[in-house]
């Protein structure tokens, strides 16, 4: 009988080891992708704060209450000044008092660069305060903006500085009424 010789065919062997890339070279990117995702909500969340936080003195209007006058806002003052509102009543809501000039008036506005002087004492027309308004406090007020005078420093009882902010914005308010907001 007749041995049958059966081999099989054995696969050739390599020689060294070699790695086999199974994710399709996707695997760095598996790899960054949470990495990738967490920068994002950090610079998201970085944004909300800032969003948040920020905003600068010279902004808001809405955070230095309302002041108009003949349907135009007074705060900030318009960039051609407050002239073309003399003669009409203006009135304010909620302003934030800046600064106060002794017993003869106060500026309010969103900043010491955004704000509109009230006169408020004796020097010009009737003494009518009655109420003296602190820097911070929120006041309502109402009455006529008038033509900023000539000598302003003098007859409003103003440092140059202020005085000069009111030529420059041409009015001021001569308020009548001033009372605590709220």
């Amino acid at each position: 009988m007749a041995r049958e010789n059966t081999y099989a065919a054995r696969p050739a062997r390599a020689t060294g080891s070699r790695r086999v890339d199974r994710s399709g070279g996707r695997g760095g990117l598996r790899k960054l992708l949470p990495l990738l995702l967490l920068l994002l909500l950090g610079a998201l969340l970085a944004i909300a704060l800032i969003s948040m936080i920020g905003g600068d003195d010279d902004q808001g209007s809405s955070d230095a209450g309302r002041l108009s006058a003949g349907g135009a806002q007074l705060i900030p003052a318009p960039a051609n000044g407050l002239s073309s509102e003399v003669g009409k009543s203006a009135t304010g809501r909620d302003v934030v008092v800046q600064s106060v000039n002794g017993n003869e008036g106060f500026f309010v506005g969103s900043s010491t660069k955004d704000r509109v002087y009230v006169e408020w004492g004796g020097d010009v027309g009737a003494d009518e305060a009655t109420f003296q308004p602190e820097v911070g406090q929120r006041v309502d007020l109402s009455r006529p903006v008038k033509a900023a005078p000539e000598k302003a420093a003098r007859v409003l009882n103003l440092d140059k500085t202020d005085a000069q902010l009111v030529k420059r914005q041409g009015a001021y308010v001569n308020a009548e009424d001033v009372t605590a907001a709220g």
